[in-house]
């Protein structure tokens, strides 16, 4: 009897394939080019790509949305557009926002967390507080996206079930079809055509929902 090997490693001796670690990307914002070199060289000891350096607030929204990294640390003081890019980057929904300031003054921390900064932090950057600031973002996003997605998921599937259950009552109206029967027709239905169910219901209920006579979808 022959047994194939349905899993492991070619390597001789069955050693594990070892994947190359994903290389994390940041870009990084601040008019102080001293702080932006210091932020690239600690972000880059701790395994960060920095994909994107400028001065430029606004800039950085740019290069946020064309590089899409895994976090942002963005420089801000009062008397420039730095909150409003901020708020850019976070309406991208695409990585946390570690923002950078002189201080801490309670306006300007209230005005970063509306903006939807998760983390803010005084200069000079320093290791020991960039780090957890930078790894705590990155950890809070991904559950927010998670969450998000998961939220999104649920809707579409009410969404779906109410439109199901919708179309089921048209045919049962204009078919004379039992509840099972309805719902195995629309099963059928997607399957025969390559279509999901929920397609199916809603052109059931596109055709059969204002009909006042017995008509059958197509």
């Amino acid at each position: 009897m022959r047994i194939e090997r349905t899993g492991g490693s070619n390597l001789p001796g069955g050693l594990p394939t070892v994947q190359a670690p994903t290389i994390r990307r940041a870009v990084v914002c601040d008019p102080d080019e001293p702080t932006r070199r210091a932020v690239a060289g600690i972000l880059a000891d701790e395994g960060f790509e920095v994909v994107g350096d400028t001065a430029d607030a606004g800039r950085a929204v740019a290069l946020t949305r064309e590089l899409r990294p895994d976090v942002v640390v963005l420089g801000v003081a009062p008397g420039r557009d730095d909150m409003a890019a901020l708020a850019e980057i976070n309406a991208l929904q695409t990585a946390p926002v570690v923002v950078l300031a002189a201080d801490a003054d309670p306006e300007q921390v209230a005005g970063a967390r509306e903006a939807g900064a998760l983390a803010y932090l005084t200069k000079p950057p320093t290791r020991v507080a960039l780090v957890p600031a930078v790894e705590v973002s990155i950890a809070r996003y991904a559950e927010m996206a998670s969450l998000t997605a998961e939220v999104e998921a649920a809707g579409r599937r009410l969404e779906s079930r109410k439109t199901i259950d919708r179309a089921k009552g048209l045919l049962m109206t204009h078919r004379r079809m039992s509840e099972p029967e309805a719902f195995r027709w629309i099963q059928r239905t997607a399957m025969d055509r390559r279509k999901t169910s929920m397609a199916i219901a809603a052109q059931v209920v596109a055709e059969l929902g204002g009909a006042p006579s017995d008509r059958a979808a197509s």
